[in-house]
């Protein structure tokens, strides 16, 4: 897939929970466990941002979307 925005090729793929170690360590990370926990967090729906679940909005956003709005805003300041 080439994303038209960031003109980078980008491929999604499901990476299994048990390989994340050795992947973040071959990424040259030290410290793995906050990350993993994070990931866990919101695979598993129990980290939600401010209020918690009622003040927090859940939807589908295309990822072209978010990029367009975040070099718009980048280009302002």
């Amino acid at each position: 897939m080439r994303g038209s925005t960031t003109k980078l090729a980008a491929k999604m793929e499901a990476v299994p929970r048990e390989t994340w170690e050795s992947l973040f360590v071959a990424q040259g990370m030290k410290n793995l466990a906050p990350r993993i926990q994070m990931l866990d967090g919101f695979n598993e729906g129990w980290i939600e941002f401010e209020r918690g679940e009622t003040s927090s909005q859940k939807g589908k956003v295309e990822l072209k979307t978010v990029l367009q709005a975040l070099i718009k805003g980048a280009s302002k300041s």
